[in-house]
């Protein structure tokens, strides 16, 4: 390919730019997190944010090379942070959107907020029923299965 290492180093400068522009606005939340919880100035939550990823990123990247001996639950670090954000973060708050969504803010307003340009619902029972049972139960039990997985109580 003509002009392929050419290409190559855009491209890889690109993603490199994607990488710290996307690291920066999910920094930016947790740093706003800190701010208004915990009323710390901003320096401050950024130091110490920047200190707890650096110490995780660590972990993580050393897991598998000087620290492939040290296991949570039987995982390297890096498999253990995936399985705690994929299999337990996320069923957790799938869960917490169903019931933000059913309670906190009314199946009401759901239904008004889609009819409200004339639109119809066509689906509001099968919504409703889903969105107050069925998607809480299976997230649920997605999230207790990939633990009895993790300690070793069940295999999948």
């Amino acid at each position: 390919m003509r002009l392929g290492t050419g290409i190559g180093i855009i491209f890889f400068l690109l993603v490199l730019f994607a990488a710290i522009t996307s690291s920066i606005v999910l920094t930016e939340s947790a740093v706003s997190t800190f701010q208004d919880e915990l009323h710390w100035y901003r320096k401050k939550s950024t130091i110490i944010l920047g200190i707890i990823m650096i110490g995780l990123g660590t972990l993580s990247c050393l897991g598998y090379g000087p620290l492939s001996n040290v296991t949570i639950i039987g995982m390297q670090f890096l498999d253990f942070f995936d399985f705690l954000k994929n299999s337990v973060m996320m069923p957790i708050a799938a869960i917490a959107i169903c019931i933000f969504v059913s309670i906190v803010v009314g199946l009401e307003k759901v239904e008004v907020e889609i009819t409200k340009d004339g639109n119809s619902f066509k689906q509001k029972k099968i919504f409703n029923f889903m969105i107050q049972y069925l998607c809480p139960i299976f997230a649920f039990i997605i999230l207790l299965s990939s633990i009895a997985n993790a300690l070793g109580f069940i295999s999948m």
